[in-house]
């Protein structure tokens, strides 16, 4: 739509040709809509908030500001170059994580080939022999029984497992305790928070400096935090900041947003920039992102190596151990 309207097409004829190239039909229903009470008279932003299940009050209050100061494509473009922003940070993120998750996938299914398979076929030997087996080679003989026999209850223990933290999930308080002790897992924390401030920041600076009111930045902040915690912070600093409290200090005192943050935000206010300030933070959080993205993977990968190496040379002694034993002892 930015392309289209910053050509000097019409609002409803850019809204018409957008409609007839989506591909979804629901959302493209959504945007009939939209083009129908517009060419009714209505603005576009009240016609977005028709459809929440497809544009939020980010989208809204971005248009919104639009079209008060006469420059919505101004805006929609903003919101396009936020989108993208967001976009590629999250397929940075999948696609840096996908090669460590599929390596994890073969370590777990070639650990489980080794004791489901291999080890009972020596169990069968090692009964034949008729001798006392080494501890390790018990050990090992053990863990394959167990995931034979009981390998429907680990499944539906870990299944249960899952289910019963999502539930807990989807409650409030059970988010917010899942979401803090995400951020205080060591190293996953600093990531999941790098990554939160990227895209808070980028968020909320755009909508300062596309002239969006403070609290309705704020507004709009909450829901797109990604993190209860950091979410609930900024619900706490409302209050203080409708009062005449400081953004910086306020957001300080919540103890969930990072030094820079805070820092960065202090000396927008005394600037009257904090909109810039915040997209600088937002892309210094970029970048850290993506370096963090490379080192987890650079380190993942010889660290799977390693244990799937020594879960295989622990399964390859123990089973040894007895044929070595009765070498010995034949000598």
């Amino acid at each position: 739509m930015a392309t289209l309207l910053n050509a000097g097409f019409p609002l409803a004829k850019a809204l018409k040709f957008i409609k007839k190239q989506e591909k979804i039909p629901q959302l493209s229903d959504a945007l009939g809509q939209v083009d129908e009470d517009v060419r009714a008279g209505a603005t576009l932003s009240e016609a977005l908030t028709r459809h929440p299940g497809y544009f939020n009050a980010l989208y809204v209050n971005m248009v919104r500001a639009g079209e008060t100061g006469g420059i919505l494509d101004q805006m929609v473009e903003r919101l396009a170059d936020m989108r993208e922003a967001d976009e590629e940070l999250a397929a940075k993120i999948k696609g840096a994580m996908t090669y460590p998750a599929l390596m994890m996938l073969a370590m777990l299914g070639s650990i489980l080939i080794l004791f489901v398979f291999v080890i009972p076929k020596f169990a069968v030997m090692f009964e034949d022999m008729g001798q006392a087996l080494p501890t390790p080679t018990l050990i090992m003989l053990g863990i394959g029984d167990v995931l034979q026999q009981g390998w429907w209850l680990i499944v539906g223990t870990l299944v249960g497992l899952y289910v019963g933290v999502h539930t807990y999930g989807q409650t409030p308080n059970g988010r917010l305790t899942l979401d803090r002790i995400q951020l205080k897992t060591p190293l996953i924390g600093d990531f999941v928070s790098k990554v939160a401030m990227a895209r808070l920041c980028r968020i909320m600076g755009t909508l300062l400096d596309s002239g969006v009111p403070l609290l309705t930045t704020f507004e709009a902040g909450k829901g797109v935090a990604g993190n209860a915690v950091i979410s609930d912070a900024i619900t706490g600093s409302l209050n203080a900041i409708r009062e005449g409290g400081r953004i910086g200090p306020t957001f300080a005192a919540t103890g969930a947003f990072p030094e820079l943050v805070t820092e960065m935000i202090t000396l927008g206010e005394e600037s009257g920039r904090v909109g810039t300030m915040m997209l600088k933070v937002a892309a210094i959080y970029e970048r850290q992102t993506d370096e963090t993205v490379k080192t987890l993977t650079s380190i993942l990968e010889p660290v799977m190596i390693l244990v799937m190496g020594g879960v295989v040379g622990m399964v390859v002694v123990a089973m040894l151990m007895p044929i070595f034993e009765m070498n010995l002892i034949g000598g």
